[in-house]
């Protein structure tokens, strides 16, 4: 019992000056130099399972993952929105019901990232499609992004 306080007394912690200011220039510096250097991930899918993990807990947490996908989509001229869109819509319908599923915290990190991933990048193919435009390719590149994004998301 006692290893659970302190797991619950740690998503407590307030931060500090310093891990706030790591905190403010990864979100506003980092889809900065996605959109300069292709080969650096855009982590869609840790920011996703930031935001969703933390709406309860943390506010700050939640509220700098929100603000680190707009930042992106603006960045990378992504559809306004629709991160967030999906990353909600993920919390609402499915993150209770796997969350009493999946027990296991590293498998409901791989699945919770696989499926916001997976529905996004869905969700851009499908918008693409429709208007007839070209946001993102579908390439090695793609596989790339999601893998270190699920590895990035296994070491937390």
């Amino acid at each position: 019992m006692d290893r659970y306080n302190s797991f619950s007394n740690f998503n407590k912690k307030r931060l500090n000056f310093l891990e706030k200011i790591f905190l403010f220039s990864m979100v506003l510096l980092y889809p900065i130099l996605v959109s300069i250097y292709s080969m650096l991930p855009p982590l869609i899918g840790l920011a996703g399972y930031i935001v969703i993990t933390n709406v309860d807990k943390n506010r700050l947490y939640a509220l700098s993952g929100m603000v680190y996908l707009v930042n992106l989509e603006l960045n990378l001229t992504l559809p306004m929105l629709l991160s967030i869109f999906v990353v909600v819509m993920l919390y609402i319908f499915l993150y209770s019901p796997l969350k009493l599923l999946i027990r296991c915290r590293v498998c409901l990190v791989f699945v919770l990232m696989v499926l916001i991933d997976l529905i996004y990048y869905l969700t851009l193919f499908l918008y693409d499609v429709m208007f007839n435009t070209s946001t993102v390719v579908g390439d090695m590149l793609l596989v790339y992004y999601i893998a270190i994004d699920l590895l990035i998301g296994a070491l937390l």
